[in-house]
């Protein structure tokens, strides 16, 4: 009774409890400049999961604790937003501490704090395709460009459906021409759940079906976790297709079925990994599964090239799975990897230069197979445990394992 009495003062006649004040019932959310070290960031909502799993261990990173403060939006919405210094206006969601919040995770809602009524800059911008797929404006001096984690998109279909792969030429004439391009099952308009042209689901599946984002058929929701309802509740299943980031559908995969894709020249169809069942990305890796698109994270930075904030480059490099200093209390890899299957450039063996380009071959400078293996699959038995570059002979100790370079 004391340790919960501690946790709570008076303010104005309200009880304030962790941070959160409740008037007449109603919470009130803090205002977002009083949260410990905030960095505000435009992100794609398919990276609202990595938003709350990082920010949930930043919160906890003592003693240099990081408020990750965001708002969901399309990828080219974000872009315009930081090429144009739009400012945040509307009251974004921030991840808790276990202090504010002992019972929150991140498979919960994340509160909103107020923001400032004449609106703050945003520190961090996220696409979640290539820039040029938004614009083919020039990156304004003052930003700076990183390349993040791959992000696979999926087709999804009920539970319900007895349907299991679509060809990229299906999905050519489902979504290039709706009811009049004669797909079964997949031929009835109001049961086809898209994104609008400003969301990377819609634009790097576009790019990689060859269907111009501006002429989809199909209802557009707004949020993946609309589609992800509308498709998982269809009353007509068999009929029922719909769109999604596969970091989305990974965390719902008992609400939806993937379908495996064949792409254009390709025999057969893939799932993103090995198998319906599994979480490896083994086939977006080595390129059999190729709708997919990398995460770009945009940050201000001054006229010699170096960040105007130094919390949201750290953020960035964590992302990325760089070296930061000073170190984290927690590996951010692993974060990226198994809290959200995401796919960091480390671990992939193909590439491409543009949305739906072609692929080539990929030789990552600092690879990390073995550890992306060994958390979401099976870490091949040519994989050493080690830990120094000494038990690796000529290659190098990375994230406990014997990496080639």
């Amino acid at each position: 009774m004391e340790a919960a009495l501690a946790n709570r003062i008076w303010v104005g006649g309200a009880i304030a409890t962790m941070g959160l004040i409740s008037v007449e019932g109603r919470a009130l959310a803090i205002d977002c400049n009083t949260l410990p070290n905030p960095v505000f960031l435009q992100v794609g909502d398919t990276q609202e999961p990595l938003m709350k799993k990082l920010g949930q261990k930043l919160r906890a990173n003592a003693p240099n604790p990081i408020t990750i403060i965001y708002k969901t939006s399309g990828s080219c919405t974000n872009i315009d937003a930081i090429y144009n210094d739009t400012k945040l206006v509307t009251n974004p969601s921030y991840v808790p501490s276990a202090a504010e919040d002992p019972l929150w995770d991140s498979s919960k809602p994340s509160p909103t704090c107020v923001i400032d009524p004449a609106g703050v800059s945003l520190d961090v911008a996220n696409s979640n395709v290539f820039i040029e797929a938004c614009t083919a404006t020039p990156v304004p001096a003052g930003l700076a460009v990183s390349t993040g984690p791959v992000q696979p998109y999926v087709f999804v279909v009920p539970e319900a459906s007895t349907q299991t792969a679509i060809l990229a030429e299906e999905a050519y004439f489902t979504f290039g021409f709706g009811a009049a391009g004669m797909v079964d099952p997949w031929n009835d308009e109001a049961f086809m759940f898209i994104r609008p042209t400003t969301k990377s689901t819609l634009l790097s599946i576009a790019a990689n079906i060859q269907v111009p984002a501006a002429k989809w058929k199909g209802v557009p929701l707004d949020k993946s976790s609309d589609v992800l309802n509308a498709v998982a509740t269809s009353t007509a299943p068999e009929t029922t297709i719909g769109i999604l980031g596969a970091e989305v559908y990974d965390g719902a995969r008992d609400k939806v079925n993937a379908l495996a894709y064949r792409a254009y020249q390709q025999k057969h169809a893939y799932y993103p990994d090995a198998s319906k069942d599994t979480f490896d990305k083994q086939n977006v890796r080595d390129g059999h599964y190729t709708i997919w698109s990398p995460t770009v994270y945009i940050q201000k930075v001054d006229g010699g090239g170096s960040p105007t904030n130094a919390k949201a480059a750290y953020i960035i490099d964590l992302i990325l799975g760089n070296v930061v200093t000073p170190a984290p209390n927690f590996d951010s890899l692993d974060i990226v990897v198994s809290g959200v299957k995401l796919v960091p450039d480390c671990a992939m063996k193909v590439k491409r230069a543009g949305e739906g380009g072609d692929l080539s071959l990929y030789d990552a400078d600092q690879p990390c197979g073995c550890f992306f293996d060994s958390k979401l699959g099976v870490a091949p038995a040519s994989c050493t445990v080690c830990t120094e570059d000494t038990m690796c002979g000529a290659g190098k100790c990375r994230h406990g394992f014997c990496e080639a370079k």
